[in-house]
């Protein structure tokens, strides 16, 4: 009995220590992992939203660049790390909610993490050459319609929203694309550029320089809404096709992490991402959103989308086998 009470003791000295330690955080650098390589959209904007986060944690956040598997690699390193708040990381949203159905993990990624905030979103668009005879997308379609197989049209990968919003439209139009798969955003925009291929998608990032540049034509976006930057550019909804599949960059962590300390890390990168720094970056790259989701609502959103996602690759004949 005496035994118990001086362990009880212990316990009860105890808990003030690692409450005070967990107040106390961080007390040393924080890793943020991105699993894309650096120069691309995912990476940019984690950089902007690091660089301002430091501001206000006052700790440096450091940025380590694991590549793989469409960011797999780096999502399960920190879903198996300690959750102590020194191991997160920054991926698109399609991270939890398709690749896992593509591919075989060794962990449930989603089940294993806490989403801590979403502070930016891809916007995707459909493009053609600027010397293309496509005007508009209901030319592009119809051709595509009128001639199987003959359209070429480049994604950024295999389960991409790109790959997989073209492939819904093509299903519903009943028109047969010849679709081809580039490892990024700029190898298929390389593509376009060079006659290789008819047609793209892929996100802002890609396509928007050569866009302002007058070298290739924007179609469509595949948006809830139009583009601010470009308002005459219809979405594919506006042209009856209601598939978007949204994609937001998401900061995250293992799971486990004390609410102290996940408190900590949603204030310091709401202000983070709330700053005119990062919000300058983010629109120049057009990753701009001015609605962020919280761990609830995220959570939320991340199952949801997984789930929609399952159905979808069920219909197209797409997912593991």
């Amino acid at each position: 009995m005496i035994k118990k009470f001086k362990f009880l003791g212990f316990l009860l000295i105890l808990i003030p220590i690692i409450s005070f330690a967990q107040s106390d955080y961080p007390t040393k650098p924080i890793q943020m992992f991105i699993g894309f390589p650096p120069g691309g959209s995912t990476d940019i904007v984690g950089r902007a939203l690091a660089n301002e986060a430091k501001k206000y944690l006052g700790k440096e956040v450091i940025i380590i660049n694991k590549p793989g598997a469409n960011g797999t690699v780096a999502v399960t390193y920190v879903v198996t790390s300690k959750p102590d708040g020194y191991v997160i990381g920054s991926t698109p949203s399609s991270s939890f909610t398709v690749t896992p159905l593509l591919q075989e993990l060794s962990v449930d990624i989603l089940k294993e993490s806490v989403p801590i905030i979403s502070y930016a979103k891809f916007h995707v668009g459909i493009f053609v050459r600027a010397e293309s005879t496509f005007k508009n997308f209901e030319e592009f379609i119809n051709y595509a319609k009128q001639n199987p197989g003959k359209v070429t049209y480049g994604h950024p990968g295999v389960g991409t929203r790109p790959h997989l919003v073209m492939e819904m439209i093509a299903a519903q139009a009943k028109a047969k694309l010849n679709f081809v798969a580039f490892p990024g955003d700029k190898p298929t925009v390389t593509a376009v550029l060079g006659g290789h291929i008819m047609s793209a998608g892929c996100s802002a990032g890609g396509w928007l320089p050569h866009v302002n540049a007058g070298t290739i034509r924007l179609l469509a976006i595949t948006e809830e809404e139009r583009m601010d930057s470009f308002p005459d550019i219809p979405t594919v909804i506006e042209l009856g096709y209601h598939f978007t599949l949204p994609t937001f960059v998401v900061l995250y962590g293992p799971r486990g992490i004390s609410d102290l300390i996940l408190k900590k890390l949603e204030d310091s990168f709401r202000m983070a991402a709330q700053s005119i720094p990062f919000k300058e970056i983010a629109m120049k790259n057009e990753l701009y959103t001015k609605k962020f989701m919280f761990r609830e609502e995220l959570t939320k959103f991340l199952y949801d989308e997984k789930e929609k996602t399952s159905e979808i690759l069920k219909k197209l004949g797409l997912g593991k086998k």
